[in-house]
């Protein structure tokens, strides 16, 4: 834990994952290299935030408002490559259709194979950012959003179940710049998904019962 009273954060270097199929070494390794960049950010700004506060310099002034502005960004930049990386394995099958994990995503897609299309057909679209399956724990309904660069669309409160890089780093040293590379490296994504992953998430979200939002204060 850290003891200092601003961001202290260090590289996950467990979730970095090996051997994967149609995603190369190379490609892993200078993905990897960019999330380094993102948690030596987030230390970085945090603490530059931190000593104006202590100082009592810069507030209300522009380079401080565009620290606060960056600071999201570096921090969901962090977050989002530790839920991508940490789900990324070779040798994981799908779930079966009779499966606990493939019946819920049935539950609030149709099917499985609808869940899949809908989140491969969201990684196609045009621009930067990510594709994420995320969990509402006030109705725990599964839905897919894009989110903009890092911190564009990502829902408060929300629980991130899948999570897909889509910004031209994450594929284009292996499949190039145009749309058939980005589709395959859809493909290749999906294929590397460590399932035995998204159902602990899964049953970690589900154990929100109960979220701030819910609660209501009565006026006497």
């Amino acid at each position: 834990m850290s003891t200092v009273p601003y961001a202290n954060y260090e590289v996950k270097k467990n979730l970095k994952p090996k051997g994967l199929v149609g995603l190369s070494e190379k490609l892993i390794d200078q993905h990897w290299s960019l999330y380094e960049g993102y948690v030596n950010n987030v230390n970085l700004l945090d603490k530059m935030v931190w000593e104006c506060l202590q100082e009592g310099r810069l507030l209300q002034t522009p380079p401080f408002s565009e620290l606060e502005r960056r600071l999201g960004f570096e921090y969901n930049g962090m977050i989002l490559h530790e839920y991508y990386f940490g789900a990324l394995a070779a040798g994981i099958p799908e779930p079966g259709k009779s499966s606990k994990l493939a019946q819920r995503f049935a539950k609030d897609f149709g099917s499985f194979e609808n869940w899949k299309r809908q989140f491969s057909e969201i990684g196609k679209m045009r621009g930067i950012g990510w594709v994420t399956t995320t969990m509402d724990p006030s109705t725990q309904r599964l839905i897919n959003f894009w989110v903009t660069d890092h911190q564009l669309g990502n829902v408060s409160s929300f629980i991130p179940i899948v999570v897909m890089d889509v910004w031209e780093h994450a594929y284009i040293l292996d499949y190039g710049a145009k749309a058939a590379g980005r589709t395959t490296y859809i493909e290749s994504y999906l294929q590397n998904l460590n399932w035995e992953m998204i159902e602990k998430r899964m049953a970690l979200a589900d154990q929100s019962k109960v979220w701030p939002r819910d609660l209501t204060t009565t006026v006497a």
